[in-house]
C-alpha cells in the first residue's frame, strides 16, 4: 500500500494507523476488517490466513498477543476464550505409542 492510500485510510479510520504486526505492516484496521467480513475469521489462525499477521520474521512473537486482544475485544469475550481451533499434530513417537501423547500428560 503506498503512502497516499495509507494516509487516506487513516484519515477515514484511525485504526489503520495502528500497526499491530511490524514485520508484515498489518494494521488494527485490517484485522478488524477481516473480523467484520462476510466470512468472519474469529480465530488467530483465521486472521493470520486472511491478513498475514504473524507470518513475518518474528513468526507472531510480538503481534500474536495483540491479535488475540483485538479478537477478544471484537467478540466481547475474555482473552482465554480466543484460541486456535487447529489441532496440534502429535510427534512421530507419540503416534507409534498412542498412550504416551503429550496432550495426555
Amino acid at each position: 500500500m503506498d503512502d497516499e492510500t495509507r494516509a487516506a485510510y487513516i484519515a477515514k479510520n484511525p485504526d489503520y494507523g495502528v500497526i499491530v504486526c511490524r514485520c508484515e505492516e498489518i494494521s488494527r484496521g485490517e484485522i478488524l476488517d477481516a473480523l467484520r467480513s462476510n466470512v468472519c475469521v474469529p480465530t488467530v489462525d483465521g486472521v493470520k490466513k486472511r491478513v498475514r499477521p504473524g507470518m513475518g520474521r518474528c513468526q507472531g512473537g510480538f503481534c500474536s498477543p495483540q491479535v488475540v486482544r483485538i479478537i477478544a475485544e471484537f467478540l466481547g469475550v475474555p482473552l482465554s476464550e480466543v484460541r486456535n481451533p487447529r489441532p496440534t499434530r502429535p510427534s512421530r513417537s507419540a503416534r507409534r505409542n498412542p498412550g504416551r501423547c503429550r496432550h495426555d500428560v
